[in-house]
């Protein structure tokens, strides 16, 4: 697919030796060479973008947003089974695997609640991490605020131990994200720039360490243990206890606690209050670090030097309707007493900040996001795991003037490159992929708000001509699906099996290979540009594929050229055919035996059980069921008097009778 991207997308060292002198109109396609039907002058020519379908894709619409498009019977049931997988890497934590807090150090929630964790395996996993902690937290809360008994309780459980990891094992100093239990992580001045933990009556707040126990990091760097957050499990975490807030109707104990986690995540993982880039038209923005010590602005040296990679930053950790939804309950739950909890400004008297500025930090992350996010992307959806977002500011300051993107993918203007968790750098690989089903839930969550992005030039100036935001960004992956799969998801059994032998209507998998496909040659076009220079993994794992499915639910309301003959234009969807692509996805599984009777079992080719892919599955198809919804409003009943459902969709240990490590375990 040929797409067309402004010529300040081209690699630098193009511009750099002087090949072509552009105009802000230049344009340039994605895998790299000048556009289309684009005068290829070199030296003193101009770039004239033509392609129809970057037109199709960028121009605003004129009727209003529509959506969210969500699943039939099919998908709904598939998120059953997915979400019973997940729950069963739920175990007791023991007092070895992570602090265990009393019933009087928490809210009266969690009276009687036995602590829960997520066992993790594969890759920088292993124990207990907060990535793992933070989906659950986040599926439970959402199931507990539309009534799911079990997920009440299990929410509690898996809230309880965050709150005992944020603690650490020093009763009266927390650990937080900072590398010692000190005090550190009370202060926005401490061992690193934010607080990560902001005391309170109701237990300690915060984010937590990355991985626990914590010596289990000590192969990786002998006799340090783990240390410092990780902002995508942060950011998981703490929407779910919004919605656990919202499931018992926001008690007053309740709410304190969710409050301080929001602020600390703000701290700590954006940099709020004082690390921001101001831009050419006085917009502020934060740039969400990969933990609360490094990554992001974090300076490369200075008291609150980095301790990862300098300037690294990773798309998937963007999570827009999260950043929202924290806006919102701080909105409407904050009390005058909060505002103690509020980090100071640094220098001179350490003026207070205001919930005026916390709003507008989350609202200044949003905008910097879905730029960054925009400059790290493909026409066909693919995201790179890792970019660089340097804006570096005189003597290591923390704010500046600066655009965070100028040089996105790359580390700076010589072009360097950053990465860490096992994932490449430039590539559409396990961490990128999760970016796909947080901008899948901005949409479904926040529609309205969601189309309105201003995306910037490199120069840090509104490109009034580029039209990108949540649904776009999704339709390009929807269009590389239409395009290149080998069979139609949107007609009624299109892409079934319907010989002799076969399951009737069972997916076949590789006919949707055919659509992200880097396991054959010549690899699908489109899966690279100079965002996404590199080829990332496999398809065929579900950590890959699941969340590209997610893109479906946001409408497919315009006609993309995807030839030079227009009769092959992809046309706008139907809702209906949205679901059928969907289905489609959910029939990619065999269910049938997941029963005791049947060992449990999911069959199929793209259907792991394992904790990297069933977090995928789960997640992927809780979005593309409609199982999530707004964040909850108060009601005028107290919890004792809301009448709870039965457990939607228990544990299969609890089908089986077993042990959350027993039967059906993955």
């Amino acid at each position: 697919m040929a797409a067309v991207f402004p010529l300040y997308l081209l690699l630098p060292a193009l511009c750099g030796a002087g090949l072509i002198e552009t105009s802000p109109k230049a344009s340039v396609t994605a895998d790299g060479a000048l556009g289309g039907r684009a005068n290829r002058t070199l030296g003193k020519g101009l770039l004239r973008a033509s392609d129809a379908r970057t037109r199709a894709l960028e121009r605003k619409p004129e009727a209003p947003p529509i959506g969210p498009v969500f699943g039939d019977e099919s998908v709904k049931e598939a998120f059953k089974v997915w979400l019973s997988s997940w729950r069963n890497l739920y175990v007791d934590p023991g007092s070895d695997n992570v602090p265990l807090l009393e019933d009087g150090d928490l809210p009266e929630a969690f009276s009687g609640v036995d602590p829960k964790v997520v066992l993790s395996t594969g890759g920088v996993a292993g124990g207990v991490v907060t990535e793992g902690m933070g989906y659950g937290i986040m599926i439970e809360g959402m199931m507990a605020a539309q009534g799911d008994g079990w997920a009440r309780v299990l929410g509690l459980g898996l809230m309880r131990s965050w709150m005992g990891m944020v603690q650490g094992p020093v009763p009266d100093k927390p650990l937080g994200g900072s590398s010692d239990s000190d005090g550190s992580a009370t202060r926005v001045d401490g061992e690193n720039y934010g607080a990560s933990v902001v005391t309170g009556p109701s237990g300690p707040a915060g984010v937590a360490t990355w991985k626990f126990p914590r010596d289990l990091c000590a192969a990786d760097s002998p006799w340090l243990p783990c240390h410092g957050s990780a902002a995508d499990g942060d950011v998981d975490a703490v929407l779910g206890m919004i919605y656990l807030a919202g499931a018992h109707n926001y008690p007053d104990d309740f709410v304190d606690v969710v409050m301080r986690m929001v602020i600390s995540f703000a701290s700590a993982d954006l940099g709020f209050p004082d690390m921001y880039r101001t831009l050419p038209d006085g917009k502020r923005v934060y740039v969400p670090k990969a933990g609360s010590q490094w990554g992001g602005l974090t300076p490369p040296d200075g008291p609150f030097k980095t301790t990862g990679p300098e300037w690294c930053y990773n798309p998937a950790y963007f999570a827009p309707g999260h950043y929202r939804a924290f806006r919102d309950f701080a909105k409407a739950h904050w009390r005058p007493h909060f505002d103690e909890y509020l980090p100071p400004h640094l220098g001179g008297k350490g003026e207070r900040t205001t919930l005026k500025e916390l709003v507008a930090a989350f609202d200044g992350a949003i905008l910097a996001g879905y730029n960054i996010l925009y400059y790290s992307s493909c026409e066909s959806g693919t995201v790179s795991n890792w970019v660089g977002v340097e804006a570096s500011c005189e003597d290591n300051a923390l704010s500046c003037k600066g655009v965070p993107w100028e040089y996105t993918p790359y580390v700076g203007k010589h072009q360097g490159q950053c990465s860490q968790s096992a994932t490449k750098w430039g590539a559409f690989g396990a961490d990128a992929t999760r970016s796909i089903w947080r901008i899948a839930m901005d949409h479904a969550l926040y529609t309205e708000e969601s189309e309105k992005v201003d995306i910037y030039w490199r120069s840090g100036w509104v490109n009034q001509d580029i039209y990108f935001n949540a649904r776009v960004f999704l339709n390009r992956i929807v269009t590389q699906y239409r395009h290149y799969s080998e069979c139609d998801g949107g007609v009624e059994g299109g892409c079934g099996c319907h010989y002799p032998g076969c399951i009737e209507n069972e997916t076949k998998a590789y006919w949707l290979n055919a659509a992200f496909a880097t396991d054959k040659w010549p690899r699908t076009p489109g899966l690279t540009c100079p965002h996404v220079p590199h080829h990332g993994q496999a398809w065929w794992a579900g950590f890959m594929s699941y969340p590209t499915f997610t893109a479906f639910v946001a409408p497919y309301r315009d006609e993309v050229s995807i030839s030079k003959n227009a009769s092959q234009n992809l046309k706008p969807m139907t809702a209906r055919e949205n679901q059928l692509w969907m289905a489609t996805f959910a029939h990619l599984c065999n269910f049938s035996g997941y029963s005791e009777e049947g060992g449990w079992e999911i069959a199929g080719k793209v259907c792991q059980k394992t904790y990297f892919h069933v977090s995928q599955e789960a997640i992927s198809t809780m979005i593309m069921s409609g199982s999530l919804t707004g964040v909850p409003r108060a009601s005028k009943l107290g919890v004792e008097d809301t009448v709870m459902k039965d457990s939607l969709i228990p544990p299969v240990a609890a089908l089986a009778g077993t042990s959350t490590r027993g039967v059906g375990a993955a």
